[in-house]
């Protein structure tokens, strides 16, 4: 049998070199490929990056805006009215039962008139009762500016106009616009006014003393609270206070505050067992509304230049002797702050008693702190119609 050879052909030492090119040239392609790979893919996760904070940054204040356009008229009070208090200003009000004297309600500072929505049913089976927002507070508009130079003579001589809004003189006019001129309610006047509202009160009074029959103070803000303790309120005023709501402001622009309520990081204002749904409803609406917490700032931001004008008006005129006076506190201001502050107002409140109102009716309510309007609202009724019968009883005698 023959033997067969196989021969192998030889590797052709061209063609190797020219396939280890082919593959070197491969490879770097690959590579080059890879890296246009890599950076398209970062300049396309910075683009996703940009897109979802534009998101962040613009859906939450739009779909915030939105909200509040629908809330305005879902969650406005229907037994409440807007009035004309002049130059197309329009503050908001409601009123209920009937009788003399009328009672005119006055929240605390930078609160709304819902803090009296478990006080004023009760008063109202004795007499006719009235809560109200100061300007730029719930539903009321904003003060309107002071006058320029093209705006004419009547601006000039309106004396509102040089007023300081958000001032106990600007207040006080408003409050006797509103229920002297756009809606004339029977006088005279019971005023029942808390903290920045018992300045109010106070101030109405000695400028329109023949309207004001009596007035009940609860917690009432004294101007020389600033005094006490070192000045420890006034820098917890300045300091603490004014930045939360400028905070709570920029956060309500942003649509954060919106988001905030709805996953339980903050509650609004108003805590208690009994207050009613569409109290605590509203109350998270004007959370959310930039107009509302500005205006809470500005409250605040001009306390110093209404202290100055009630020491003010306390040197021209003071108050009359026939007017009653009842002034309600609690245990302490605030059962949650320190003491020192505590203890600073207490002072406050006392020394105004002592150098203003000596007659004064002064009641404690035990267990109770600023929340009692809403947290104890029946001991505020209750001495409100105190007052009622009182002031009823000397109209009577001096009638006869």
């Amino acid at each position: 049998m023959r033997k067969r050879t196989i021969v192998k052909p030889k590797a052709d030492a061209g063609n190797g070199s020219q396939q280890k090119e082919e593959y070197s040239v491969k490879t770097r392609g690959e590579q080059s490929s890879s890296d246009s790979g890599g950076g398209g893919g970062f300049g396309r996760r910075l683009l996703k990056a940009v897109q979802i904070l534009i998101i962040i940054t613009l859906v939450p204040p739009f779909l915030n805006y939105a909200a509040l356009q629908k809330e305005s008229q879902e969650l406005k009070p229907e037994d409440g009215q807007m009035y004309d208090i002049a130059w197309g200003q329009k503050l908001f009000k409601k009123c209920h039962g009937k009788g003399s004297p009328t009672v005119i309600m006055d929240a605390p500072t930078g609160m709304t008139s819902d803090v009296w929505e478990l006080v004023w049913p009760s008063i109202a089976k004795f007499t006719r009762v009235c809560v109200y927002d100061r300007a730029g507070l719930g539903f009321s508009d904003r003060p309107l500016k002071n006058y320029s130079q093209t705006d004419g003579e009547d601006a000039k001589s309106n004396i509102r106009n040089k007023w300081q809004p958000f001032t106990l003189e600007r207040m006080a006019d408003d409050l006797n616009k509103l229920i002297t001129t756009s809606s004339q309610e029977p006088q005279p006047f019971i005023l029942v006014g808390a903290e920045l509202g018992a300045l109010v009160a106070q101030f109405y009074t000695q400028m329109f003393d023949n309207q004001v029959a009596g007035i009940l103070l609860i917690n009432p803000l004294s101007d020389d609270l600033f005094e006490q303790d070192s000045g420890s309120w006034e820098a917890h005023w300045f300091g603490n206070l004014i930045p939360s709501f400028q905070s709570l402001q920029l956060g309500a622009a942003l649509g954060l505050v919106r988001l905030a309520l709805i996953v339980g990081l903050i509650n609004q204002p108003l805590t208690g067992t009994n207050i009613p749904e569409n109290v605590v409803n509203r109350q998270k609406y004007l959370l959310c509304h930039p107009k509302h917490l500005s205006s809470i700032v500005d409250e605040y931001h001009f306390i110093n230049e209404s202290f100055s004008q009630i020491r003010t008006m306390r040197m021209l005129k003071a108050l009359p002797s026939n007017v009653s006076v009842t002034v309600l506190s609690g245990n302490y201001y605030d059962e949650l702050m320190p003491s020192h502050l505590n203890k600073a107002w207490a002072k406050s409140e006392q020394n105004l008693l002592s150098k203003y109102y000596p007659r004064a009716k002064h009641v404690v309510i035990n267990s109770s702190d600023r929340h009692m309007i809403y947290r104890n609202p029946e001991a505020i009724s209750e001495q409100v119609i105190k007052l009622i019968k009182q002031i009823r009883n000397k109209l009577r005698i001096k009638n006869r």
